[in-house]
């Protein structure tokens, strides 16, 4: 009997746990079911996939026309164990996160290390200190949000609005996207599995200023130029960097890209200043 009414209440004592557990475990993103997925366009019928993903490239001024076209953006959706929508979380919770720069130059953490995004080597002029590309507003009741890499109005969120804080240089194979401290998985599209996709944004500043040097980094120089004008129809390591509509090679029209910005910084576009 003893044994009996032991089990029962050790039963009791297991569902109360399980019971008060719900409302903590609904707050925390699940990371099997929360993710981010590459997006373009209008937000109620928004290119997915490569159609999205083919807009994902910049000049270190973030001037709009050919950088960042199209709203170029992540879709965030966040979900907790159950696959309930987190409503509610802050903007400044959702990041794609940057150290800022290279371990050469001092930075350290678990941001993308090659995107180049700080004061400090780049004074003149002086460019933004980047850590946190921010989502452009809190998660709404379906737990969704976006970040527009470019930025964006708290109000019409999703949608192209020039941030001159927005302002880096160079590449990484992986820009990491967190939601409250945990990282999130991409998915190609969003009926594509978890880890189908890994965020990358092109850089028409794609060759200098990982060293500790001044004012090297966020300035698109003739050695840009240059390696685009002679790679185009080459196929090397590099060129999918040089690709910067991801047609798959480098063409007139990455060099018609480029062209259009050398000597872009986070001062001036085209020659003429914009902060």
């Amino acid at each position: 009997m003893r044994s009996r009414w032991k089990a029962v209440l050790l039963a009791g004592a297991s569902l109360a746990l399980m019971v008060a557990a719900v409302p903590v475990m609904a707050g925390i993103p699940d990371l099997n079911n929360s993710f981010y997925v590459p997006q373009s366009g209008t937000t109620t019928a928004p290119a997915e996939g490569t159609l999205a993903t083919r807009f994902f490239r910049m000049c270190p001024n973030n001037d709009g026309g050919a950088s960042l076209p199209n709203s170029a953006r992540i879709k965030v959706v966040i979900r907790d164990v159950n696959n309930n929508p987190i409503p509610n979380i802050a903007a400044a919770d959702i990041c794609i996160l940057f150290n800022g720069g290279t371990t050469a130059q001092g930075f350290s953490g678990s941001g993308a290390d090659s995107v180049i995004s700080n004061s400090t080597w780049n004074s003149s002029p002086l460019c933004p200190d980047v850590r946190c590309v921010a989502a452009d507003a809190a998660t709404d009741v379906n737990g969704s949000t976006y970040i527009t890499f470019g930025g964006a109005d708290v109000n019409t969120p999703g949608v192209y609005v020039r941030s001159s804080n927005r302002k880096w240089g160079h590449y990484d194979t992986a820009m990491p996207v967190f939601a409250l401290g945990f990282q999130l998985s991409g998915r190609l599209t969003s009926v594509s599995a978890n880890g189908t996709y890994t965020l990358r944004i092109k850089n028409l500043d794609w060759t200098g200023g990982l060293t500790a040097v001044a004012n090297q980094g966020e300035t698109v120089t003739s050695a840009d130029f240059n390696g685009v004008a002679n790679g185009i129809n080459v196929n090397n390591a590099i060129s999918y960097w040089r690709d910067f509509d991801f047609s798959g090679s480098v063409t007139s029209t990455d060099f018609n890209t480029i062209n259009a910005h050398v000597g872009d910084n986070c001062g001036f576009s085209h020659g003429v200043p914009n902060p």
